[in-house]
């Protein structure tokens, strides 16, 4: 009878533990959201994992909301010049590509991160993009893009 009773418990926890769990993540195309940027790394000779230890790390993201909507916006940064992608949160997971009009596009070679902050103090979030210069022929400079209001951005580096 005991053993019974410990069979039945264990059978009701069991049960009572198999709920159904929730989807926390949806896959978004980029068609659908307009997010299409990519981070391509570009053979340079001699620029490799062996002599520089972070060149799989990737560039850099920074979410946050510059146009003060109360939507995040996304900032990318890439590993070859040009490549920055800043991305305008129109809501429902779809942004747009705001990223020549703001004046963000970068110039350095190979970007390795990047925060957003008010930096003046005037309630527009700034964005300051880390780069990698001076190592293997890599060009460039850390940039400081201070936000002007109207989704537009002036380098202040």
């Amino acid at each position: 009878m005991r053993i019974n009773r410990l069979v039945l418990f264990s059978l009701l926890i069991l049960l009572c533990s198999c709920n159904r769990s929730e989807t926390l993540f949806v896959r978004v195309s980029a068609s659908k959201s307009g997010i299409t940027f990519t981070n391509q790394l570009e053979n340079k000779k001699g620029f490799n994992i062996l002599y520089y230890l972070y060149y799989y790390n990737g560039g850099g993201a920074a979410t946050g909301d510059i146009n003060n909507d109360g939507l995040p916006d996304i900032y990318f940064t890439a590993n070859s010049t040009g490549n920055n992608k800043l991305y305008l949160n129109k809501g429902g997971m779809a942004f747009e590509d705001i990223t020549e009009s703001a004046g963000v596009q970068g110039i350095s070679d190979w970007c390795s991160g990047v925060t957003m902050a008010d930096v003046n103090g005037d309630g527009l979030l700034d964005i300051y993009v880390s780069a990698i210069t001076g190592k293997f022929d890599l060009k460039g400079h850390n940039q400081l893009f201070i936000n002007l209001g109207n989704n537009k951005f002036a380098d202040h580096s």
